[in-house]
């Protein structure tokens, strides 16, 4: 029988442990993400279901999570909810910034493999033989690009010397874009197909270019807020992502969600034109080759 002495030691030491790591004692991990724009916004179930994979992938070390929706935010808001630790919102999915480098803590893992930086054209059915002409980025030049209030891609673009429209509703600019508005509705070949079919019927004139691809790197990762909370949150999402990179589960989700809309854009024989992110910092993580979709090995 062991003395009450070492009875009690062990016992306060248990006691400490599980105040020092509360997970151990069955502390729910709880990510607040964006809820959908729309009943027709489907943009982000694959990142949502990365994420999840990667929590259940690390149950047995972290314990229980729950991933919920808070009320929709737009990207600015999202920012700000996040830097203010305000707890409404604790996880983000958007593109790196310098800002947001700063003040946040992220996972640099491109969360789609930057699929979302090659960009297709959303355009009207009657202006696609324009499309067959273009030979330069000068030539590209010549339109107008419809983009969301607040996007890094209306500072990339400007940056670039394009013509850029903004809308503030995320439906909206499909209006605006079958009301003559701008010429491209600048789309990710990740979100281009699933848009276009949701509204084809109803937006007869709506096109998808067939032959070029508006590329730029494009980063988007998961973020957190800069505190202990928003730290030990990252900390167990990256740890299942590269558990996920390791075993070949992050590929069998990328394909199971993206192959199809590769091959139906045909991307690999598409003609890319490339612009700079003047916003991209040394952190990008361009050597891990893993991590970065390219349209001309991937099958």
């Amino acid at each position: 029988m062991k003395p009450r002495l070492a009875i009690w030691q062990t016992t306060l030491m248990l006691a400490l442990l599980l105040v020092s790591f509360p997970t151990l004692a069955g502390e729910t991990m709880t990510y607040i993400y964006n809820a959908p724009e729309s009943k027709l916004d489907q943009r982000y179930l694959y990142h949502w279901e990365i994420l999840r994979t990667a929590l259940e992938k690390t149950r047995e070390k972290y314990g229980p999570y729950e991933m919920k929706p808070s009320e929709f935010m737009t990207e600015k808001r999202q920012a700000s909810e996040l830097k203010s630790q305000t707890g409404k919102l604790t996880v983000m999915y958007l593109s790196t910034t310098p800002d947001f480098e700063t003040n946040l803590i992220p996972i640099h893992i491109p969360v789609d493999k930057n699929l979302g930086g090659y960009c297709i054209f959303l355009i009207r059915k009657e202006n696609r033989d324009k499309f067959k002409k273009v030979k330069t980025l000068d030539d590209l030049r010549k339109f107008t690009y419809g983009l969301g209030l607040g996007w890094i891609d209306v500072d990339i673009l400007k940056s670039n010397n394009f013509k850029v429209v903004t809308g503030s509703s995320y439906d909206g600019l499909f209006e605006m874009l079958v009301n003559k508005r701008f010429d491209i509705f600048l789309r990710a070949a990740v979100e281009i197909t699933g848009e276009y079919d949701e509204r084809k019927d109803k937006m007869p004139d709506l096109f998808i270019e067939e032959n070029l691809i508006f590329y730029y790197p494009l980063p988007m990762y998961f973020w957190f807020p800069k505190n202990a909370e928003g730290r030990r949150l990252a900390a167990r999402a990256e740890e299942g992502m590269r558990q996920m990179i390791a075993d070949g589960t992050y590929d069998q989700i990328f394909d199971k969600y993206q192959k199809e809309k590769a091959q139906r854009l045909d991307l690999k024989n598409r003609k890319i034109f490339e612009i700079k992110n003047p916003f991209l910092g040394p952190e990008t993580p361009f050597n891990d080759k893993r991590l970065w979709f390219d349209p001309a090995t991937y099958h």
